[in-house]
């Protein structure tokens, strides 16, 4: 192989590294044991969402508290991710049909699974906490490879309806940062959230219908959700 297209090969070999590094928990002290996700109890009131049940407002981690971005601080605060796309399919009949029909869907709207991201998320409806999707080691739903900035999620569930199944999102963009420490700097909620419903709406069975008011922006001397509106897109399969 030439010596001109070796040396750029081997620079995205060593970013990747590093930003594979920047998602993986630290390593320098051995691991706590983590906690029994049936002993969650959430911080916040859940909000009423009609025909799914009480969603949590945001993504939680393995320590079973709200995820915030791996600890990265936006304009010195806190940045806390939030639900911010809920699924509802009508037609599917089990849980495996309803995780299969997304799992299509997202392949559809160009958002398959992807690796580099961080796992191990949970998301909260009716007081329990359901694992995430997709399944696995290191992968998230992605529009891009995470060398590059990209649009990616993780979704929770198959929640059961009286007729049907739910699931909730966490949806962002992120982008790259090499100096002083690789990583995935945020860049927006909002841009990720309406990117994904309208790639589904053109190319799925999945259709927008509307949004729901979670409540969840915060804008304080301490936290914050960037340009996250507080809402969430309703994504509906299987009829309205």
């Amino acid at each position: 192989m030439k010596r001109s297209r070796l040396l750029p090969l081997l620079a995205l070999a060593a970013l990747s590294a590093a930003l594979l590094a920047a998602c993986a928990p630290s390593a320098s002290a051995p691991a706590e044991p983590l906690p029994d996700p049936a002993a969650y109890r959430p911080t916040d009131a859940p909000v009423s969402v009609p025909g799914v049940g009480e969603v949590g407002r945001w993504m939680i981690t393995k320590d079973l508290v709200p995820a915030t971005w791996l600890g990265e601080k936006l304009g010195g605060r806190t940045l806390r991710e939030p639900i911010n796309v809920l699924f509802v399919d009508r037609a599917a009949r089990t849980p495996e049909e309803a995780t299969s029909r997304l799992l299509a869907a997202m392949n559809a709207a160009g958002y398959g699974p992807k690796s580099g991201h961080s796992t191990g998320y949970w998301g909260e409806v009716g007081g329990r906490l359901y694992s995430m999707l997709p399944t696995g080691k290191g992968e998230a739903f992605s529009d891009g490879p995470f060398w590059l900035p990209n649009n990616h999620g993780r979704i929770f569930g198959p929640v059961p309806l009286a007729s049907g199944y739910a699931f909730t999102g966490a949806f962002s963009r992120e982008g790259i940062r090499l100096l002083p420490r690789p990583g995935h700097p945020y860049r927006s909620f909002q841009v990720a959230r309406e990117d994904l419903a309208d790639k589904l709406n053109s190319r799925s069975m999945y259709k927008r219908a509307g949004y729901v008011d979670m409540g969840s922006r915060l804008d304080t001397p301490t936290e914050t959700t960037g340009d996250h509106d507080g809402r969430a897109v309703l994504l509906v399969a299987g009829g309205s």
